[in-house]
């Protein structure tokens, strides 16, 4: 049984492959001259869209890259890349950490979102508890996670860190499969507080739960999802990733300094999302809960999120800064006087210095 089942998880991903390799082609011609092309997986049921690959279309023929985005399930996700029936992934931090610390053929080389977690609360909790805004006040309280949830990670180590309090004794995470069935264990009083994701808010508010405050307000721009690939893809067609981020770079900058609803027109006409979606997911502060997209891979932030799994493998075995770093080096050679990618790289150094040997590398 579980040899069909594999052998039919592998069959869809190789048509998911095929009808994405099929569109590229048939969208851009531009496309099927690249120099290189790279096959990337997203969660089917996570982020819709992803504006560093959204936006990066513009400038990918710059680089003479193709890059296709195909959905997987999350579990389908870390196989077929090990494999390489696809080359790399976006997808929550805590799967490739653990992937990878496990031994899994994988590299974590870049960013693709940061933030975006927010917590509600009971409302009967919330009432017996003028203070329940202040981290402090939750001894005794349950908190209910997703499963490999980057959000508890994050929050357990603000707990310990920050507030001095055992997040194993002082609070009870609990874990719940489905961001639904958190709200209504909450709803129904018979857990305090939820971790949940920014789609989730206003479901959470319609069933009576109480807003406390977004994940960022603990820990500021939280890493969350990574940019990954196949090792061996990753160390034979190093130029190829380097290619990919300067796009991304580039795309970072569109997605932050230029018109908003133009942006918008464009993601729209070229997902075929609906706009008022788009803008809801990226722009609108009261939805996106401190979301961003910035490709840097924060080795700092994550080396933090990593340290609290019980892994020996060490963790610059299979994350490198080394792409990112020539890639923005090089954005800043084509655009020597553009003081924001400038400002990346000052963002690049504070947030990867922690970084085995980071001197040699910048």
């Amino acid at each position: 049984m579980k040899k069909s089942f594999t052998k039919l998880v592998s069959i869809g991903i190789l048509f998911l492959l095929l009808m994405a390799g099929m569109s590229g082609c048939k969208k851009d011609g531009k496309k099927a001259a690249a120099k290189y092309s790279l096959t990337f997986a997203k969660g089917a049921s996570g982020h819709a869209l992803n504006p560093l690959f959204e936006l990066g279309k513009r400038y990918y023929s710059d680089y003479e890259i193709n890059v296709n985005v195909v959905p997987l399930e999350r579990e389908q996700i870390f196989e077929a890349e090990s494999i390489g029936k696809v080359d790399g992934a976006y997808n929550d931090l805590a799967f490739p950490l653990k992937y990878g610390g496990d031994g899994g053929n994988i590299v974590i080389y870049g960013g693709a979102m940061n933030g975006g977690m927010v917590l509600l609360a009971n409302a009967k909790t919330a009432q017996s508890n003028p203070d329940i805004k202040n981290p402090a006040n939750w001894n005794g309280l349950s908190i209910t996670v997703q499963p490999f949830s980057i959000g508890e990670v994050i929050l357990k180590g603000v707990l310990k860190n920050k507030y001095n309090m055992d997040p194993e004794k002082d609070v009870n995470f609990k874990i719940i499969q489905g961001q639904a069935e958190e709200l209504a264990a909450v709803q129904k009083g018979n857990i305090d507080i939820v971790i949940i994701g920014p789609d989730f808010v206003e479901t959470g508010l319609n069933m009576g739960l109480v807003y406390l405050f977004p994940l960022v307000d603990l820990e500021k721009d939280y890493v969350c999802c990574r940019q990954t690939s196949n090792a061996d893809k990753f160390n034979s067609e190093k130029e190829a990733y380097v290619r990919l981020l300067k796009a991304h770079i580039r795309a970072f900058k569109a997605y932050k300094t230029e018109d908003q609803k133009a942006l918008v027109k464009e993601m729209s006409k070229s997902s075929g999302i609906d706009e008022d979606w788009i803008y809801d997911y990226l722009y609108d502060i009261n939805k996106t809960q401190g979301r961003s997209h910035n490709p840097d891979p924060n080795y700092n932030g994550s080396s933090a999120v990593y340290e609290t799994f019980d892994q020996s493998r060490p963790l610059e075995e299979f994350f490198k800064i080394d792409v990112y770093a020539k890639a923005l080096k090089e954005i800043q050679q084509e655009f020597p006087e553009d003081q924001f990618y400038k400002d990346m790289w000052t963002f690049f150094v504070e947030h990867n210095n922690k970084y085995p040997g980071f001197d040699s590398i910048i």
